[in-house]
């Protein structure tokens, strides 16, 4: 609650009708098909500030998800949506991967809870595969990756696929922040007392701000630059970014 929303609480009088506790002798819990709709039941946000598609988006999704039952899309918000699974094998799935993509845009999914409405769950990370560009080939090794990761933000996975490490970079799957500028790389130590810095390149980057670094819109859209003004604007992240 807002500052003025308490001041006006507080002068606020309940009737002693409005003061009753709404509820049932087991606690007030939903039973039956409003439990199951909620236990099958995720959220989805779209990361972008531009318009699109709504039902080119549910066709896409509903073609790329390959469900083995129906699902019912809501719209919340422009941007926010509630899937309803009806096969908890689909739901499952989907939500596993944390995040998908239409028309190059993020699509972060969530389970909502029970007492939960859909406006007030929180979107804050999503899994991202980075490369590690010119990684020292004695730091080429799980645990220095996972501090890499831990760093980025939070370590998921090592891409061990090149066990030897002779490849052009490393890779790793690591869970970002959304709402904060991407990480354009990391200091890691060497030898003695030096260090060295580890470019990091993004796969499959959605709507991106070369001018913030954030995710959900480009720099023709960024706040930040408009506040700042043409005169201040530099892009302080370029293109190869971009794996």
């Amino acid at each position: 609650m807002d500052s003025e929303f308490l001041k006006e609480w507080e002068k606020f009088s309940l009737t002693e009708e409005e003061n009753a506790i709404v509820g049932v002798e087991d606690g007030g819990n939903v039973k039956g098909d409003a439990v199951d709709q909620i236990r099958l039941a995720i959220v989805g946000k779209l990361c972008t500030v531009k318009p699109f598609n709504v039902e080119a988006m549910k066709r896409t999704l509903t073609s790329v998800w390959r469900l083995n039952d129906n699902i019912a899309i809501r719209t919340i918000e422009s941007n926010l949506f509630v899937f309803q699974f009806f096969d908890v094998a689909d739901k499952e799935r989907i939500l596993a991967s944390c995040s998908w993509f239409f028309d190059e845009k993020l699509l972060l999914v969530k389970e909502m809870l029970g007492g939960e409405q859909p406006l007030e769950v929180e979107f804050l990370s999503s899994p991202m595969w980075v490369r590690l560009l010119d990684v020292p080939f004695n730091k080429r090794n799980s645990s220095v990756m996972y501090d890499i990761g831990e760093a980025l933000e939070s370590f998921l996975e090592f891409d061990d696929s090149n066990p030897l490490g002779w490849g052009e970079y490393m890779r790793i799957k690591v869970m970002t922040n959304v709402r904060k500028p991407l990480r354009r790389g990391v200091f890691i130590a060497t030898e003695g007392k030096e260090v060295k810095w580890i470019d990091v390149k993004y796969e499959r980057l959605a709507d991106f701000c070369f001018y913030c670094g954030i995710l959900d819109h480009t720099e023709r859209d960024c706040l930040k630059k408009m506040e700042e003004g043409e005169s201040k604007g530099e892009v302080v992240y370029q293109i190869w970014y971009v794996a």
